[in-house]
């Protein structure tokens, strides 16, 4: 599917050349996005399992460019969230089908996917974006009531509680960030990398709030599986063992774990999956990627609040969940729904091309004075010619 729908993709912005805007592919983070995306192909030549890591690359490659490219023409974003907020909501319907109909796990429903896990995430996606919703009128609204109720429903059957309290936190920490942002004329970035690095003078700050949140300083288990995966880093700490070249490989590292480990299916850790892979340079590739996206943010917020309020949501729950789960450059919902919000605040970043409007003045009157103006300063700057006599 994928060399089908990305060639087609291609085809249709090849088509529109002309229109293609160079500043959006020259952003931070896209540039940094596609300098990572290069570094996991280079990783082929010593991936653990060149021929996995080789197809991999490729599918994540494709699946970007399906994603990324088109907003490199200058396509309208208003209805980028109302639309993801509709295929949301056709999404938890069926899965709400699947919850009524089928039995579930012992630790919780998984809905159409294998895991509860991504059914509790794509249910708080969905919570996150009808708040968004909530704030406009019609059937938007409507809508946003109907889905809140159906995310609601399918989290707690899920039983995943990470991503409910991701979602929620998520929701009220942006919009408070946003108004930092405003007072202290900074970006959202900013203030993640001054929360990290607090952390950083803080032992074990995510087993202490698994504590005082569940009572589970483990967090399930998954500090045995850092732990582990740690271990397997510092084998190759650079270059890593090649873009998603380990688990589900034939005779993988991963089958040397002890226990209940080994049967892990990721390292239940977004960061220490990209460090795992394509090891420290990788990772700070990636993290400069996530910083920019955060940082453009600030330029969407200036043009609309709202909106920016819906992007940051979003993003800061998928950075969230990276935490206690692998998201990041995979072919699961979330990680598509972060890269079209990334690439539409990108696009409503970039300044408009159409000269500023002057008070009671019309676009149409703005843009032919600018063409007269630009005809009087050719005028000007041309050599005088001598009148005939």
């Amino acid at each position: 599917m994928w060399p089908i729908v990305a060639a087609v993709t291609l085809t249709l912005v090849l088509q529109n050349l002309p229109r293609v805007d160079s500043r959006f592919l020259r952003s931070v983070p896209i540039l940094s996005l596609v300098a990572y995306f290069l570094f996991a192909a280079a990783s082929v030549i010593w991936a653990y399992s060149p021929y996995f890591a080789f197809s991999r690359v490729v599918v994540a490659i494709l699946s970007t460019i399906v994603i990324v490219a088109p907003f490199a023409l200058p396509i309208r974003t208003s209805h980028i969230i109302p639309g993801l907020h509709v295929c949301t909501a056709i999404a938890l319907a069926i899965s709400g089908i699947y919850v009524l109909t089928t039995p579930a796990s012992p630790i919780g429903h998984p809905g159409y996917f294998t895991h509860k896990q991504e059914l509790g995430i794509l249910a708080a996606s969905g919570i996150i974006l009808s708040s968004h919703e909530l704030l406009f009128r019609g059937w938007r609204r409507y809508l946003a009531l109907v889905t809140i109720g159906m995310g609601v429903w399918l989290v707690l059957a899920s039983q995943s509680k990470s991503a409910t309290a991701f979602a929620l936190f998520s929701i009220g920490c942006s919009w408070l960030m946003l108004i930092a942002c405003k007072r202290l004329r900074i970006t959202p970035a900013y203030i993640v990398a001054a929360v990290v690095f607090a952390s950083l003078f803080v032992s074990n700050p995510i087993e202490k709030i698994g504590y005082r949140l569940y009572g589970d300083a483990t967090l399930t288990g998954r500090t045995g599986i850092w732990g582990f995966t740690n271990y397997q880093i510092s084998h190759r700490p650079w270059l890593g063992w090649g873009f998603h070249s380990y688990y589900f490989v034939p005779n993988s590292p991963q089958e040397q774990a002890p226990g209940y480990i080994k049967d892990m299916p990721s390292s239940h850790s977004g960061y220490l999956q990209v460090k795992l892979e394509t090891g420290r340079i990788g990772y700070w590739i990636f993290l400069i990627f996530i910083y920019a996206s955060l940082h453009y943010l600030e330029r969407v917020r200036r043009k609309d609040p709202v909106r920016a309020w819906g992007y940051l949501s979003i993003e800061l729950f998928v950075i969230l969940i990276n935490l206690t789960d692998s998201a990041w450059l995979t072919t699961t919902p979330v990680w598509f729904l972060y890269l079209i919000v990334v690439a539409a605040s990108v696009r409503d970043s970039l300044p408009s091309m159409r000269p500023a409007l002057r008070p009671g003045q019309s676009a149409i009157q703005s843009t032919r004075n600018f063409g007269n103006r630009r005809l009087v300063g050719a005028a000007r700057s041309a050599p005088a010619v001598p009148r005939a006599r």
